[in-house]
């Protein structure tokens, strides 16, 4: 498939175009909502999530980041099954830590379809999500489908069958060197920040496409991951917000 038009600030010109009458969404949460987000890798994703946690002031009792037992789907939803378990134990117990939440409201395990769907247990990985009560925030191939769409906007291409593939994707949008090594994603990863609004955006343009276009589930490439940080926008106080919604 075809490029999209890169949508540049889209937000920005939401609010210049509509400054007299906004355009606002439905609050996916509440202020003050807990939030568990557990990964599959072990620092991309861990790094990302606690720079857009500082970026919208959320508490770190608010939104419990944890990296998965194992870099498989399905061992990410159970890790997050037992940290759910967990609280619940604590908190019966009355073992709280301090502003620890009572329960979560919302349960997150950021996950990559590529080696499931090729070793052909993605459809285990969802029954299991949803015999848990674990929402998928999946990204095809990989987690950096959605961070390419911060930098290039909505794309359909047809040229990203792996993580290898899309992570070589990102490093030539970047423009500079870009792996999952822990120092280079701290020293990379905060240039992505500023544009998750538009990659926001991006992602949801790249969803009704393939939705038009009748691509199989999981679409690649495409991502879930706005939905999450939709969610962690609106669990941020009004003011803290980069994104509008009613």
């Amino acid at each position: 498939m075809s490029k999209f038009v890169s949508p540049g600030s889209w937000w920005a010109k939401q609010q210049t175009l509509g400054a007299e009458r906004p355009v606002l969404r439905p609050a996916c949460a509440k202020p003050g909502d807990s939030i568990l987000i557990v990964t599959e890798g072990t620092v991309t994703e861990q790094v990302y999530f606690k720079l857009v946690r500082n970026d919208l002031k959320l508490a770190t009792v608010t939104v419990a980041i944890h990296p998965g037992d194992h870099s498989d789907p399905r061992h990410v939803i159970k890790t997050a099954e037992k940290k759910v378990k967990d609280l619940a134990r604590r908190a019966r117990k009355g073992l709280l830590g301090m502003n620890e939440p009572g329960k979560y409201d919302h349960v997150y395990a950021v996950v990559d379809t590529d080696v499931a769907i090729r070793q052909k247990f993605w459809n285990d990985a969802v029954q299991l999500a949803t015999a848990h009560k674990v929402s998928l925030a999946e990204s095809s191939p990989c987690f950096e489908t959605w961070l390419l769409f911060h930098l290039v906007g909505p794309t359909t291409r047809s040229d990203l069958p792996n993580g290898t593939a899309a992570k070589a994707a990102v490093e030539k949008a970047l423009g500079r060197p870009y792996s999952t090594n822990d120092k280079v994603a701290k020293e990379v990863l905060p240039v992505f920040i500023p544009k998750w609004p538009a990659a926001i955006k991006a992602a949801e343009t790249v969803r009704k496409s393939h939705a038009s276009a009748g691509t199989v589930s999981p679409a690649n490439p495409s991502t879930e991951v706005d939905r999450l940080i939709c969610i962690m926008n609106d669990s941020a106080q009004p003011s803290h917000r980069k994104i509008p919604c009613a």
